[in-house]
């Protein structure tokens, strides 16, 4: 198996960052992003989410009374993690700018029109993360009030992993030489 590029199944021998055609169908796959975003006082805090990427941005559907939505409103710095922990191992890191774009409000506006996060869940979110149930699951939740957020990248980074550690991680005195044999040996405690 390959990563279509002539490397192994892992990604190649050393990490790479994806393309761009990569990221975007890496990130269209149901994955469990990490928002990390900070507490009032200062300290961070990290939540799971479903999301949509639109080949843009990142939109996340947090409930109303979601503490990270409530940060975010406060302080909009925000890094997204979505990675693939299983070999070949992918990671997308994104810092962005988190943006409001409805604050707590229900599955319907008053002008009758679905929210954002409503039309999110139904043609996006519900079907690739549910398939078939998403209907079922969407029905007794689509009532709660939620928050649209969309977060704008300023820096993305990817990786795919090979079957060695990127340069900058590695001691080289602890590589093999042909023989076989490290400049200097490991202590191993157990």
């Amino acid at each position: 198996m390959t990563d279509g590029e002539g490397g192994d199944f892992m990604g190649g021998d050393k990490p790479s960052p994806m393309s761009v055609r990569e990221m975007n169908e890496f990130l269209q796959e149901p994955w469990i992003a990490k928002i990390a975003c900070l507490k009032p006082d200062g300290s961070p805090y990290i939540a799971a989410s479903w999301y949509h990427w639109d080949g843009v941005a990142f939109w996340v559907v947090p409930r109303a009374r979601s503490e990270w939505a409530h940060y975010l409103a406060r302080d909009p710095r925000v890094t997204v993690l979505v990675d693939n922990p299983n070999p070949p191992l992918q990671k997308v890191i994104c810092e962005g700018t988190a943006v409001i774009v409805e604050a707590a409000v229900g599955p319907y506006l008053d002008t009758g029109e679905m929210s954002i996060w409503n039309k999110i869940g139904t043609y996006h979110t519900g079907p690739r993360y549910l398939g078939e149930k998403a209907n079922e699951y969407r029905g007794p939740k689509n009532v709660e009030p939620c928050w649209t957020i969309k977060i704008v990248p300023r820096k993305i980074r990817t990786v795919k992993y090979g079957f060695r550690w990127a340069s900058r991680y590695q001691h080289p005195e602890l590589i093999p030489d042909d023989e076989g044999k490290a400049e200097v040996q490991p202590t191993y405690y157990g």
